[in-house]
C-alpha cells in the first residue's frame, strides 16, 4: 500500500516545521510505503528552504501552485498524488505517533470504504483565555475540534455534524479525483470562505460512497493566543454565514427581500445582536458565545447579499455607460 499525505501551506514556515517534526517521530509500519506532498501556494517566506531541510528525513516532495486559494492547492495535491489513498492534514497540527498506522489499518479493514476521519484535539497556547476554555464545547468549528468517541462508526451524508474536518481526514484517491475541491470555497485573497473540505465529503457520501470514523487517527491542532479572541471567533462565523449564503443563493433569491437583503435576516440580526450584547454582561461564557455565533453568522449572510447588491448595481451602471 502507498499512501500520500497532503499538506497545503501559505507563509507558515515555522508552523510547518513543527508539523514536519511530528511526522519525523511518527511510527510507520515496515510494510507501508508513503509520501508527503507539500504544496507551496505562492509563499513569500522561507517555506521552500524549510522543506529542503527534511528531504533526508522524510519522503517529502514540494509542489508549487501559482493560483492563489487553498482549494487550488488541494487540487494540486490530487493531481500529483501517487498513493492509493490521500491522508489530509494541515500545517498547524502535530500528528500522533500512531496516526498513519491507524489510517492504514482502517483502509485494510474496510477496503470498500472511501472516506475516513480522525480525532482532532485542541492544543492551546498558554495561558489559555478563560472564556475560551469554558466555552470549548461551542467552538468545535473555529478550532476544528473532532472527537466522537473511542469506537469506529459509519459516516453518513445525513449526519453532517459528524463529518471529518480538513485537518484530519483521508480519502481513496480514485474517488478524490472524481470529487475535487471547489475553487470558490476555502481561503483566498479578498474572498474568505470556509467548508471546502465538508463540501467534498458531502458530495462523496451523497454519491453513495461509504466512510468511517477512526478514533485512533489523532492529530493535535495548535491554537495560538491570536486565535483565542472574540475577533477570531466572530470572523470565523461571519465567514461561515457568507459561505452558506453563497452556496444557497439560488434558493434564497426566491424569498422576500428588503433593501436588497433577504427580509428574514433583519429581525434575526437584531435579535442575536441584542442577546449577545446583553448576555455577555451577566451570563457565563458558554451562553453568550452561542449568541455571538448566531449574530456573526447572520452578519456574514447580510454581508454576502450586500456585496452582491453592490456588484449588480455596478454591472447595471457599466451597461448604461455602454
Amino acid at each position: 500500500m502507498l499512501i500520500t499525505v497532503g499538506i497545503c501551506t501559505f507563509n507558515r514556515a515555522e508552523s510547518l516545521r513543527e508539523t514536519l517534526d511530528s511526522l519525523c517521530t511518527m511510527r510507520v509500519p515496515s510494510d507501508l510505503a508513503w509520501e508527503i506532498v507539500i504544496v507551496n501556494n505562492n509563499c513569500t517566506d522561507s517555506t521552500d528552504d524549510l522543506i529542503s531541510q527534511y528531504i533526508d528525513r522524510l519522503p517529502v516532495r514540494r509542489e508549487f501552485e501559482p493560483v492563489p486559494g487553498k482549494s487550488n492547492a488541494l487540487n494540486r495535491v490530487i493531481d500529483v498524488a501517487k498513493g492509493e489513498y490521500i491522508v489530509w492534514t494541515d500545517d498547524d497540527v502535530l500528528v500522533d505517533s500512531g496516526w498513519l498506522t491507524a489510517y492504514a489499518e482502517a483502509f485494510r479493514h474496510w477496503p470498500g470504504a472511501a472516506v475516513f476521519g480522525g480525532r482532532i484535539v485542541p492544543r492551546y497556547e498558554t495561558p489559555v483565555t478563560k472564556w475560551i476554555a469554558e466555552s470549548e464545547a461551542e467552538l468545535g468549528g473555529p478550532y476544528a475540534i473532532r472527537d466522537f468517541g473511542d469506537h469506529p462508526y459509519p459516516l453518513s451524508a445525513t449526519d453532517k455534524d459528524h463529518f471529518p474536518y480538513g485537518a484530519n481526514w483521508a480519502v481513496r484517491t480514485v474517488e478524490q479525483r472524481a470529487f475535487r475541491y471547489n475553487p470558490e470555497l476555502g481561503p483566498i485573497a479578498n474572498k474568505i470562505r470556509v467548508q471546502e473540505d465538508t463540501d467534498v465529503i458531502d458530495r462523496l457520501l451523497r454519491s453513495g460512497a461509504t466512510g468511517y470514523w477512526i478514533p485512533n487517527a489523532i492529530v493535535h491542532h495548535r491554537i495560538g493566543r491570536q486565535r483565542q479572541t472574540v475577533r477570531y471567533i466572530a470572523a470565523y462565523y461571519e465567514e461561515w454565514g457568507a459561505t452558506w449564503a453563497f452556496l444557497n443563493a439560488s434558493v434564497i433569491a426566491a424569498t422576500p427581500f428588503l433593501y436588497g437583503i433577504p427580509r428574514r435576516i433583519w429581525p434575526r440580526l437584531l435579535l442575536w445582536w441584542a442577546l449577545y450584547r446583553f448576555c455577555r454582561l451577566i451570563l457565563p461564557a458558554p451562553v453568550w458565545v452561542q449568541y455571538l455565533k448566531a449574530y456573526y453568522y447572520n452578519k456574514g449572510m447580510l454581508r454576502f447579499w450586500l456585496l452582491r447588491r453592490i456588484e449588480i448595481q455596478r454591472t447595471v451602471a457599466r451597461e448604461r455607460r455602454v
